[in-house]
């Protein structure tokens, strides 16, 4: 498992730095309390992840499904004691797409927006 973290991390940092080649700039940089792998015990989510390192977001629903996208913008919006984040990622301006949800400082989770019944929790941060 922890072999499969690194692996996710290393590809994350790889689509970062082609991120950054791909616009001209620096890659739009995530904030410490969103990077790492986060998981829900939500039915049906069993075998999904989500893991964000600093410049980029991957999706994996199981091992055979596995997508890496570079952070293109990210906004932060607060909300007593949370933050909206809206999160902007693709590979290039065509493809991108955006990811909203809400960050509880309290309790350390993310719940997406318009998903309130998954609740993600952080279980590994990357270093």
């Amino acid at each position: 498992m922890r072999s499969s973290m690194l692996l996710l991390l290393t590809f994350g940092l790889i689509i970062g730095l082609i991120a950054m080649m791909a616009t001209g700039g620096p890659a739009v940089s995530c904030p410490e309390e969103l990077i790492g792998t986060w998981h829900t015990v939500a039915q049906g989510y069993a075998d999904s992840m989500l893991v964000m390192t600093k410049h980029a977001v991957i999706f994996s629903a199981g091992w055979d499904h596995l997508d890496a996208q570079a952070v293109r913008r990210l906004e932060a919006v607060p909300d007593g004691h949370r933050i909206l984040y809206t999160l902007v990622y693709g590979n290039s301006h065509k493809e991108e797409q955006t990811l909203v949800f809400f960050y509880d400082s309290h309790d350390r989770t993310i719940t997406f927006k318009n998903q309130s019944h998954l609740i993600w929790t952080r279980t590994m941060v990357e270093s």
